[in-house]
């Protein structure tokens, strides 16, 4: 039976993941280098590179790393200053669920990354728990930011859903043996899910997929 649900935040409840990408796209692109969408599903959200990595694959010279990553964050947070949406069906969802299970997040971002995200969204009540980067030690897909948030909150897998938008964030909940429900943004590959996840179309099937499950 599921008590508990553990929201991934970018992506998820925010649609800041396409802003780091279009942020990461257009500071690139200066040096002639191009992710394209695809490429992007994979080396991000499949295989969590990071962006110094990603950028050294892509041929920016060494020297210039650092300041472009610096250029890329300056723009992804002028992105968030000028407003960021919530992803359809997420206020919605959130004030029906609340009533009925425990709701927490589990982010892979750091905790002053997720508070500058989220300053405005006016989401924070509805989150019993919220676990960031700087409570684990291992990034997804790694399996610890579930057990951690578990741990915090003295409930086991069984009793917990997911909700995630990518590979490498469903591939951390299967491990922890949590079952997952990714919601796919347009730069998700779901082929890259593991096969034990249940794909759903939008934020709002969700009440119906717990009802489930209750």
């Amino acid at each position: 039976m599921i008590q508990t649900i553990l929201f991934d935040s970018d992506g998820v409840l925010v649609d800041t993941e396409r802003l780091f990408f279009e942020a990461t796209q257009e500071v690139f692109a200066g040096f002639g280098a191009v992710i394209p969408p695809d490429q992007w599903a994979v080396w991000y959200l499949a295989e969590s590179r990071r962006s110094r990595e990603v950028a050294g694959l892509l041929g920016i010279p060494d020297s210039q790393v650092e300041a472009v990553i610096k250029h890329r964050d300056q723009l992804f947070w002028a992105k968030v200053e000028a407003g960021v949406s919530l992803l359809p069906g997420v206020r919605e969802t959130l004030n029906h669920l609340s009533g009925n299970f425990r709701l927490a997040v589990v982010t892979g971002a750091s905790r002053s990354h997720f508070e500058g995200v989220h300053a405005a969204t006016e989401l924070m009540d509805f989150f019993e728990v919220i676990i960031t980067a700087d409570d684990y030690d291992e990034p997804k897909p790694s399996p610890q930011c579930y057990q951690k948030a578990m741990h915090v909150l003295s409930v086991n897998p069984k009793e917990c859903l997911a909700v995630e938008d990518s590979p490498r964030g469903a591939a951390a909940a299967i491990s922890a043996g949590v079952r997952c429900a990714v919601i796919p943004t347009p730069l998700t590959n779901i082929s890259l899910c593991p096969g034990e996840c249940d794909i759903l179309s939008s934020m709002t099937e969700l009440p119906l997929f717990t009802s489930n499950y209750r």
